[in-house]
C-alpha cells in the first residue's frame, strides 16, 4: 500500500484538486463519488477546506510538466467534510486503505461518518437507488436564461425559498462564482411571463466528454405545481 500525504487546501489552492476530480469523472454516468461541482458548491464558503491526498513517493521532487509550484506527487484522493460526513473520492484503482488510515483524525466526535472510505470495523450502508438519465440533446423551448450579475439577488431568493432553512446569501453566490470552480458552473433562472423569478438550476462541467452534475435545482414555493 503506497504511503500518502494529506494536504489541506484553502479555496484558492483547490485547482489541482478540481483537475484531479475532473480527470476521475466518468463519461457515461455518475460513479457515486465527488464531482468537481461538489467542490464548487462547497466553495461558496470563503473559509472552505478541501483535503488532497498525494502519493508520498513523489513529495519533494518537482516536475515542471505538472506545475512548477507543486512537486511531482500524484494525487490519489480528494475529500472534504460535508457537515458531519467526510466525503472522499479516489483515483481509479486506488487502494483507499492508506487514505482511510490517514483520515482517522478527521473522524472526531460529531464527524464520525464517511462516504467513500473503507473504515475498519464499519459496514457500508446499502446503496440508495440512483436514477441516471441518458439522452441526445436537442433544442427545446424554454424561458430559462443564464444568471447574470443583475439576476443574482433573484437567484438567491429562489434558492432560499426552495430549500427551507437555507442560509445561502448573495455573498455566498459571489464567493462561489469568484472561486477556482466558478468557471465550471452554468446557472439558469426561469422567470414567469410577468418577470417573477420562479426556478433556478446550477449545472457543473467536468470537462469535454465527462459526466456533468446538476445541483442544486429548486423552484420558489410560490410557483410550485404551476
Amino acid at each position: 500500500m503506497p504511503p500518502v500525504v494529506r494536504r489541506t487546501l484553502s479555496p484558492r489552492e483547490t485547482p489541482r484538486a478540481l483537475r484531479s476530480l475532473s480527470a476521475w469523472t466518468p463519461a457515461d454516468a455518475p460513479a457515486g463519488g465527488l464531482h468537481p461541482g461538489d467542490v464548487g458548491w462547497l466553495l461558496r464558503h470563503s473559509d472552505a477546506t478541501v483535503h488532497l491526498w498525494v502519493d508520498a513517493r513523489g513529495v519533494g521532487r518537482t516536475d515542471p510538466r505538472i506545475d512548477t509550484r507543486h512537486d511531482a506527487a500524484a494525487p490519489v484522493a480528494v475529500g472534504f467534510l460535508d457537515g458531519p460526513v467526510l466525503r472522499v473520492t479516489g483515483a481509479p484503482d486506488t487502494d483507499l486503505g492508506a487514505v482511510a488510515a490517514d483520515a482517522e483524525d478527521l473522524l472526531v466526535r460529531g464527524n464520525a461518518r464517511t462516504d467513500g472510505l473503507p473504515v475498519p470495523g464499519w459496514r457500508p450502508r446499502s446503496e440508495e437507488p440512483r436514477l441516471v438519465f441518458s439522452w441526445t440533446p436537442r433544442p427545446v423551448a424554454t424561458r430559462a436564461l443564464p444568471v447574470e450579475e443583475s439576476d443574482a439577488a433573484d437567484r438567491v431568493r429562489v434558492h432560499r425559498s426552495a430549500f427551507t432553512g437555507s442560509t445561502f446569501a448573495l455573498k455566498h453566490w459571489e464567493t462561489m462564482r469568484a472561486s477556482p470552480a466558478g468557471h465550471l458552473a452554468v446557472e439558469t433562472l426561469v422567470r414567469t411571463p410577468d418577470g417573477d423569478a420562479a426556478a433556478t438550476a446550477t449545472g457543473w462541467f467536468a470537462g469535454p466528454g465527462r459526466c456533468g452534475l446538476l445541483e442544486p435545482v429548486g423552484t420558489h414555493a410560490d410557483h410550485r405545481g404551476r
